[in-house]
């Protein structure tokens, strides 16, 4: 999915539009918190080591965001 922001938007603000309704957000959050195994990293660096969810975007960044996946 290609979103379009504002430079300077935060992670958390983008993560709003993608996840807008209570069942999308309802994979990522628990509590208003990101779930533990949820892994979202921008330009490749998981924003655990960056600001967090107030991470700010420029222009060109990439985020990804990865999941849970069970198997075996």
């Amino acid at each position: 999915m290609e979103v379009a922001v504002k430079p300077g938007t935060s992670i958390g603000e983008l993560l709003g539009l993608i996840f807008n309704t209570e069942e999308r957000r309802k994979k990522i959050f628990d509590n208003g918190k990101i779930k533990p195994y949820v892994i979202i990293l921008k330009n490749g660096r998981h924003i655990q080591h960056l600001d967090g969810v107030e991470t700010e975007l420029k222009e060109g960044d990439k985020v990804s965001i990865f999941p849970p996946i069970a198997g075996g």
